[in-house]
Protein backbone atom coordinates (compact mmCIF):
# COMPACT_ATOMS: atom_id res chain seq x y z
CA UNK A 1 0.00 0.00 0.00
CA UNK A 2 2.52 2.63 0.66
CA UNK A 3 4.69 2.14 -2.43
CA UNK A 4 1.31 2.84 -4.37
CA UNK A 5 0.43 5.87 -2.25
CA UNK A 6 4.29 6.88 -2.93
CA UNK A 7 4.11 6.39 -6.93
CA UNK A 8 0.13 8.33 -6.78
CA UNK A 9 1.93 11.16 -5.55
CA UNK A 10 4.68 11.30 -7.20
CA UNK A 11 3.06 11.10 -10.34
CA UNK A 12 1.58 14.45 -9.92
CA UNK A 13 4.56 16.61 -9.68
CA UNK A 14 5.78 14.81 -13.11
CA UNK A 15 2.86 15.44 -14.87
CA UNK A 16 2.86 18.70 -13.68
CA UNK A 17 5.78 19.38 -14.84
CA UNK A 18 4.71 18.48 -18.54
CA UNK A 19 2.19 19.64 -20.59
CA UNK A 20 -0.42 17.61 -22.73
CA UNK A 21 0.75 14.20 -20.84
CA UNK A 22 -0.72 11.06 -19.51
CA UNK A 23 -2.58 11.67 -16.58
CA UNK A 24 -0.73 11.21 -13.72
CA UNK A 25 -3.30 8.50 -12.61
CA UNK A 26 -3.10 5.99 -15.55
CA UNK A 27 -2.16 3.11 -15.04
CA UNK A 28 1.86 2.15 -16.78
CA UNK A 29 1.93 2.01 -20.56
CA UNK A 30 -1.49 3.67 -21.12
CA UNK A 31 -1.92 7.43 -23.07
CA UNK A 32 -5.53 8.44 -22.09
CA UNK A 33 -6.26 10.30 -20.60
CA UNK A 34 -4.06 12.81 -21.46
CA UNK A 35 -4.36 16.51 -19.54
CA UNK A 36 -3.75 19.28 -22.31
CA UNK A 37 -1.62 22.34 -22.17
CA UNK A 38 -5.06 24.32 -21.24
CA UNK A 39 -6.25 22.29 -18.41
CA UNK A 40 -8.89 20.43 -20.70
CA UNK A 41 -8.50 16.03 -20.60
CA UNK A 42 -8.98 14.15 -24.01
CA UNK A 43 -10.05 10.78 -23.32
CA UNK A 44 -9.87 7.52 -25.77
CA UNK A 45 -11.98 4.23 -25.20
CA UNK A 46 -12.10 1.01 -27.67
CA UNK A 47 -15.62 0.15 -27.68
CA UNK A 48 -16.24 -0.70 -31.65
CA UNK A 49 -19.97 -2.22 -30.72
CA UNK A 50 -21.12 0.49 -28.43
CA UNK A 51 -23.77 2.78 -29.97
CA UNK A 52 -22.80 5.97 -27.32
CA UNK A 53 -20.00 6.13 -24.86
CA UNK A 54 -20.31 9.00 -22.35
CA UNK A 55 -17.27 10.38 -20.12
CA UNK A 56 -19.12 11.81 -16.82
CA UNK A 57 -16.54 14.05 -15.41
CA UNK A 58 -17.91 17.04 -13.45
CA UNK A 59 -20.29 16.94 -16.30
CA UNK A 60 -21.80 14.59 -19.08
CA UNK A 61 -19.33 15.07 -22.68
CA UNK A 62 -20.72 12.64 -25.09
CA UNK A 63 -18.08 10.81 -27.17
CA UNK A 64 -17.17 10.66 -30.50
CA UNK A 65 -16.57 7.40 -32.94
CA UNK A 66 -14.12 7.12 -35.39
CA UNK A 67 -14.17 4.48 -38.39
CA UNK A 68 -11.91 2.17 -36.15
CA UNK A 69 -14.32 2.44 -33.15
CA UNK A 70 -12.27 4.62 -31.21
CA UNK A 71 -14.35 6.98 -29.31
CA UNK A 72 -13.07 10.02 -28.55
CA UNK A 73 -13.82 13.55 -26.58
CA UNK A 74 -11.51 16.42 -25.06
CA UNK A 75 -13.00 18.59 -22.10
CA UNK A 76 -13.80 22.16 -21.29
CA UNK A 77 -10.71 23.25 -19.21
CA UNK A 78 -10.77 22.46 -15.50
CA UNK A 79 -9.78 23.61 -12.33
CA UNK A 80 -6.57 22.21 -11.40
CA UNK A 81 -7.03 19.61 -8.71
CA UNK A 82 -8.27 16.23 -8.14
CA UNK A 83 -11.33 14.85 -10.16
CA UNK A 84 -13.39 11.88 -9.74
CA UNK A 85 -14.99 10.62 -13.25
CA UNK A 86 -16.30 7.43 -14.81
CA UNK A 87 -17.31 6.19 -18.62
CA UNK A 88 -20.91 5.14 -19.41
CA UNK A 89 -21.63 3.40 -22.22
CA UNK A 90 -25.80 1.56 -23.07
CA UNK A 91 -26.96 3.02 -19.14
CA UNK A 92 -23.88 1.66 -17.34
CA UNK A 93 -21.41 3.61 -15.29
CA UNK A 94 -18.00 2.28 -14.27
CA UNK A 95 -14.45 2.96 -13.49
CA UNK A 96 -12.25 3.45 -16.55
CA UNK A 97 -9.58 0.06 -17.39
CA UNK A 98 -6.90 2.61 -18.30
CA UNK A 99 -7.20 3.84 -14.79
CA UNK A 100 -6.09 3.41 -11.28
CA UNK A 101 -9.58 3.55 -9.10
CA UNK A 102 -10.45 5.23 -5.93
CA UNK A 103 -13.31 4.86 -3.51
CA UNK A 104 -15.83 8.16 -4.06
CA UNK A 105 -19.14 8.75 -5.25
CA UNK A 106 -20.39 5.95 -2.86
CA UNK A 107 -18.55 3.38 -4.89
CA UNK A 108 -14.95 3.04 -6.78
CA UNK A 109 -14.32 5.19 -9.91
CA UNK A 110 -11.35 7.04 -11.97
CA UNK A 111 -9.55 10.03 -11.45
CA UNK A 112 -7.30 12.96 -12.90
CA UNK A 113 -4.96 15.05 -11.11
CA UNK A 114 -5.09 17.87 -13.05
CA UNK A 115 -1.68 19.68 -12.64
CA UNK A 116 -0.91 22.58 -10.94
CA UNK A 117 1.91 24.56 -10.69
CA UNK A 118 5.20 22.02 -9.77
CA UNK A 119 6.51 23.80 -6.58
CA UNK A 120 3.26 23.83 -4.87
CA UNK A 121 2.68 19.93 -5.75
CA UNK A 122 6.14 19.26 -3.83
CA UNK A 123 3.99 19.02 -0.35
CA UNK A 124 2.68 16.26 -0.63
CA UNK A 125 5.25 14.75 -3.14
CA UNK A 126 7.78 12.18 -1.65
CA UNK A 127 11.35 13.03 -0.53
CA UNK A 128 14.17 10.28 -0.20
CA UNK A 129 15.79 12.29 2.23
CA UNK A 130 12.60 13.28 4.98
CA UNK A 131 11.76 10.21 7.42
CA UNK A 132 8.39 8.58 6.45
CA UNK A 133 5.79 7.67 9.05
CA UNK A 134 4.19 4.78 8.67
CA UNK A 135 0.34 3.95 8.13
CA UNK A 136 -1.61 0.74 9.21
CA UNK A 137 -4.61 -0.90 8.61
CA UNK A 138 -6.16 -1.35 12.07
CA UNK A 139 -9.37 -3.78 12.61
CA UNK A 140 -11.58 -3.41 15.55
CA UNK A 141 -14.98 -4.51 16.85
CA UNK A 142 -17.96 -1.92 17.22
CA UNK A 143 -20.55 -3.06 19.79
CA UNK A 144 -22.35 0.19 18.84
CA UNK A 145 -22.39 -0.60 14.92
CA UNK A 146 -22.82 -4.75 15.58
CA UNK A 147 -19.88 -5.13 13.09
CA UNK A 148 -16.12 -5.27 12.71
CA UNK A 149 -14.98 -2.07 10.88
CA UNK A 150 -11.59 -0.71 9.79
CA UNK A 151 -9.61 2.24 10.61
CA UNK A 152 -6.12 3.68 9.05
CA UNK A 153 -3.93 4.85 11.90
CA UNK A 154 -0.64 7.28 10.78
CA UNK A 155 2.34 7.21 13.47
CA UNK A 156 5.04 9.82 12.54
CA UNK A 157 8.56 8.69 11.98
CA UNK A 158 10.32 7.48 14.96
CA UNK A 159 7.43 6.43 16.61
CA UNK A 160 8.61 2.67 17.05
CA UNK A 161 12.20 3.49 18.01
CA UNK A 162 11.37 6.28 20.85
CA UNK A 163 8.96 4.03 22.89
CA UNK A 164 8.85 6.54 25.58
CA UNK A 165 7.35 9.03 23.85
CA UNK A 166 3.44 9.80 23.73
CA UNK A 167 1.94 11.86 20.74
CA UNK A 168 -1.08 13.98 20.34
CA UNK A 169 -4.15 12.52 17.87
CA UNK A 170 -5.79 14.03 15.34
CA UNK A 171 -8.92 12.40 14.11
CA UNK A 172 -9.60 13.04 10.32
CA UNK A 173 -12.86 12.45 8.58
CA UNK A 174 -13.40 12.05 4.66
CA UNK A 175 -16.11 13.53 2.67
CA UNK A 176 -19.46 12.36 1.32
CA UNK A 177 -19.19 9.28 -0.56
CA UNK A 178 -15.88 8.41 0.07
CA UNK A 179 -14.54 6.56 3.20
CA UNK A 180 -11.72 5.83 5.31
CA UNK A 181 -8.91 5.16 2.77
CA UNK A 182 -9.30 8.61 1.23
CA UNK A 183 -7.23 10.92 3.70
CA UNK A 184 -4.60 8.05 2.51
CA UNK A 185 -4.40 7.56 -1.26
CA UNK A 186 -6.54 11.05 -2.70
CA UNK A 187 -5.36 13.19 0.16
CA UNK A 188 -1.92 11.74 0.36
CA UNK A 189 -1.89 13.03 4.06
CA UNK A 190 1.29 11.00 5.47
CA UNK A 191 3.62 12.56 2.98
CA UNK A 192 2.36 15.58 4.00
CA UNK A 193 2.77 15.02 7.38
CA UNK A 194 6.13 13.65 6.92
CA UNK A 195 7.06 16.45 5.35
CA UNK A 196 6.12 19.08 7.70
CA UNK A 197 6.53 17.05 11.23
CA UNK A 198 10.32 16.82 9.32
CA UNK A 199 10.59 20.31 8.77
CA UNK A 200 9.71 21.09 11.88
CA UNK A 201 6.36 23.20 10.91
CA UNK A 202 4.32 21.33 12.68
CA UNK A 203 4.41 18.24 15.62
CA UNK A 204 4.82 15.00 15.64
CA UNK A 205 1.45 13.38 15.62
CA UNK A 206 -0.69 10.04 15.51
CA UNK A 207 -3.75 10.80 12.95
CA UNK A 208 -6.60 8.47 13.00
CA UNK A 209 -9.12 8.08 9.99
CA UNK A 210 -12.19 6.32 10.42
CA UNK A 211 -15.48 5.67 7.64
CA UNK A 212 -18.13 8.30 8.66
CA UNK A 213 -20.56 5.86 7.60
CA UNK A 214 -21.78 3.82 10.93
CA UNK A 215 -25.41 3.30 11.85
CA UNK A 216 -26.60 1.14 14.45
CA UNK A 217 -28.27 -2.35 14.14
CA UNK A 218 -30.99 -2.13 11.85
CA UNK A 219 -31.28 1.40 11.57
CA UNK A 220 -31.59 2.96 7.93
CA UNK A 221 -29.92 6.35 9.23
CA UNK A 222 -26.33 5.81 7.82
CA UNK A 223 -24.55 7.96 10.24
CA UNK A 224 -26.86 7.79 13.76
CA UNK A 225 -23.78 5.80 15.38
CA UNK A 226 -21.16 7.35 14.30
CA UNK A 227 -20.35 10.23 17.22
CA UNK A 228 -20.96 7.42 19.66
CA UNK A 229 -18.33 4.92 17.86
CA UNK A 230 -16.10 7.65 18.20
CA UNK A 231 -16.03 9.30 21.61
CA UNK A 232 -17.63 5.97 23.19
CA UNK A 233 -15.32 3.18 21.00
CA UNK A 234 -12.47 4.41 18.95
CA UNK A 235 -10.81 7.10 21.49
CA UNK A 236 -10.50 4.39 23.96
CA UNK A 237 -9.06 1.86 21.13
CA UNK A 238 -6.74 4.15 19.99
CA UNK A 239 -5.44 5.40 23.79
CA UNK A 240 -5.19 1.71 24.72
CA UNK A 241 -3.48 1.05 21.73
CA UNK A 242 -1.20 3.78 20.98
CA UNK A 243 0.91 6.21 23.10
CA UNK A 244 -1.40 8.55 23.04
CA UNK A 245 -1.49 12.02 25.47
CA UNK A 246 -4.79 10.77 25.93
CA UNK A 247 -6.72 14.30 27.39
CA UNK A 248 -8.77 17.14 25.17
CA UNK A 249 -5.74 19.34 25.21
CA UNK A 250 -3.70 16.75 22.87
CA UNK A 251 -6.77 15.79 20.49
CA UNK A 252 -7.89 17.68 17.14
CA UNK A 253 -10.74 16.52 14.69
CA UNK A 254 -11.20 17.73 11.24
CA UNK A 255 -12.96 16.85 8.15
CA UNK A 256 -13.91 17.65 5.02
CA UNK A 257 -17.33 18.78 3.27
CA UNK A 258 -19.94 16.17 5.06
CA UNK A 259 -16.53 15.22 7.33
CA UNK A 260 -16.61 18.61 8.33
CA UNK A 261 -19.70 18.57 9.19
CA UNK A 262 -19.18 15.26 11.45
CA UNK A 263 -15.92 17.18 13.29
CA UNK A 264 -18.12 19.98 14.25
CA UNK A 265 -20.33 17.75 15.51
CA UNK A 266 -18.35 15.55 17.62
CA UNK A 267 -16.16 19.20 18.64
CA UNK A 268 -19.39 21.28 19.96
CA UNK A 269 -21.95 18.64 20.38
CA UNK A 270 -18.68 16.54 22.57
CA UNK A 271 -16.13 19.67 23.92
CA UNK A 272 -14.96 17.30 26.50
CA UNK A 273 -12.82 15.46 23.91
CA UNK A 274 -12.01 17.90 21.49
CA UNK A 275 -9.85 20.78 22.16
CA UNK A 276 -9.13 22.11 18.21
CA UNK A 277 -11.86 21.41 15.05
CA UNK A 278 -11.32 22.33 11.56
CA UNK A 279 -14.15 21.91 9.05
CA UNK A 280 -12.76 21.78 5.08
CA UNK A 281 -15.51 23.41 2.72
CA UNK A 282 -18.10 22.59 5.21
CA UNK A 283 -20.47 24.61 7.12
CA UNK A 284 -22.21 24.55 10.72
CA UNK A 285 -25.79 22.73 10.42
CA UNK A 286 -27.70 23.48 12.82
CA UNK A 287 -30.99 21.58 12.59
CA UNK A 288 -32.33 20.11 9.56
CA UNK A 289 -29.74 20.16 6.65
CA UNK A 290 -30.09 23.20 4.39
CA UNK A 291 -27.79 24.56 2.05
CA UNK A 292 -29.38 27.59 1.20
CA UNK A 293 -30.25 27.98 5.30
CA UNK A 294 -28.20 25.74 6.96
CA UNK A 295 -29.06 27.82 10.82
CA UNK A 296 -25.70 29.50 11.41
CA UNK A 297 -27.10 32.56 9.94
CA UNK A 298 -29.79 32.99 12.53
CA UNK A 299 -27.95 34.40 15.87
CA UNK A 300 -30.98 32.81 17.86
CA UNK A 301 -30.40 29.12 16.29
CA UNK A 302 -26.93 29.55 16.85
CA UNK A 303 -27.20 30.61 20.32
CA UNK A 304 -28.89 27.76 21.40
CA UNK A 305 -26.66 25.05 18.99
CA UNK A 306 -24.93 22.34 20.33
CA UNK A 307 -26.61 22.90 24.28
CA UNK A 308 -25.54 26.67 24.25
CA UNK A 309 -22.27 26.39 23.33
CA UNK A 310 -22.40 29.34 21.56
CA UNK A 311 -23.74 31.73 23.75
CA UNK A 312 -20.92 32.53 25.66
CA UNK A 313 -18.47 33.70 23.44
CA UNK A 314 -15.54 34.22 26.50
CA UNK A 315 -15.61 30.50 28.05
CA UNK A 316 -15.79 29.41 24.39
CA UNK A 317 -12.60 31.06 23.41
CA UNK A 318 -11.54 30.40 26.58
CA UNK A 319 -12.11 26.40 26.09
CA UNK A 320 -11.15 25.80 22.49
CA UNK A 321 -7.47 26.52 21.22
CA UNK A 322 -8.59 26.76 17.78
CA UNK A 323 -11.56 26.78 15.62
CA UNK A 324 -10.22 26.40 11.99
CA UNK A 325 -12.58 27.10 8.92
CA UNK A 326 -11.32 25.86 4.90
CA UNK A 327 -12.68 26.77 1.46
CA UNK A 328 -11.75 26.70 -2.11
CA UNK A 329 -11.45 30.13 -3.67
CA UNK A 330 -14.22 28.78 -6.56
CA UNK A 331 -16.52 27.00 -4.18
CA UNK A 332 -18.41 30.66 -3.50
CA UNK A 333 -18.65 32.55 -0.22
CA UNK A 334 -20.47 30.43 2.09
CA UNK A 335 -17.53 29.69 4.43
CA UNK A 336 -16.36 33.20 4.00
CA UNK A 337 -19.76 34.36 5.45
CA UNK A 338 -19.79 31.62 8.49
CA UNK A 339 -16.50 33.04 9.19
CA UNK A 340 -17.45 36.47 9.95
CA UNK A 341 -21.18 35.40 11.51
CA UNK A 342 -18.87 33.69 13.83
CA UNK A 343 -16.28 36.60 14.56
CA UNK A 344 -19.71 39.31 14.75
CA UNK A 345 -20.89 36.66 17.47
CA UNK A 346 -17.74 36.87 19.50
CA UNK A 347 -16.59 33.29 18.05
CA UNK A 348 -12.61 33.33 17.89
CA UNK A 349 -11.68 31.17 14.44
CA UNK A 350 -9.53 31.29 11.62
CA UNK A 351 -9.83 30.83 8.30
CA UNK A 352 -7.88 29.90 5.32
CA UNK A 353 -9.28 29.71 1.44
CA UNK A 354 -7.53 27.92 -1.19
CA UNK A 355 -6.47 29.95 -4.31
CA UNK A 356 -8.08 28.75 -7.64
CA UNK A 357 -9.44 25.09 -6.19
CA UNK A 358 -12.67 24.18 -5.77
CA UNK A 359 -14.38 21.48 -3.81
CA UNK A 360 -12.04 18.70 -4.70
CA UNK A 361 -8.94 16.87 -3.18
CA UNK A 362 -6.25 19.98 -3.71
CA UNK A 363 -8.31 22.15 -1.90
CA UNK A 364 -8.17 19.38 1.05
CA UNK A 365 -4.85 18.68 0.87
CA UNK A 366 -4.05 22.10 1.43
CA UNK A 367 -6.65 22.63 4.09
CA UNK A 368 -4.75 19.86 5.88
CA UNK A 369 -1.72 21.48 5.21
CA UNK A 370 -2.43 25.09 6.78
CA UNK A 371 -4.68 22.93 10.09
CA UNK A 372 -1.65 20.88 11.28
CA UNK A 373 0.89 23.52 11.44
CA UNK A 374 -1.56 25.09 13.88
CA UNK A 375 -2.53 22.49 16.34
CA UNK A 376 -1.03 21.45 19.59
CA UNK A 377 0.96 24.30 19.98
CA UNK A 378 0.63 27.25 22.16
CA UNK A 379 -2.61 29.12 22.34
Amino acid sequence: MKRLQSFLAAACICAAASAQAPSALNLEGREFPRINRDNSVTFVFDAPQATSVTISCGKDYPMTKDKDGRWTVTTEPMVEGFHYYSVKVGGLSFADPATYTFYGTGRDCSALEVPENAKDAAYYTPSRDVPQGAVRSVKFKSDVCGQYRRMFVYTPAGYEQDSGRRYPVLYLQHGGGEDETGWVFQGHMDVILDKLIASGEAEPMIVVMNSGYARHPGSSDSFDAFEEMITDEVIPFVDKRYRTMADREHRAVAGLSWGAKQAYDLAFGHPEYFSYVSGFSGIIVIGEFNRSNPGFKDPEKLRSAYNGIFSDPDKFNDSFNLVYLTVGEKEGDHIGDMHRILLDAGISNGYYCSPDTAHEWLTWRRSLREFVTRIFKQK
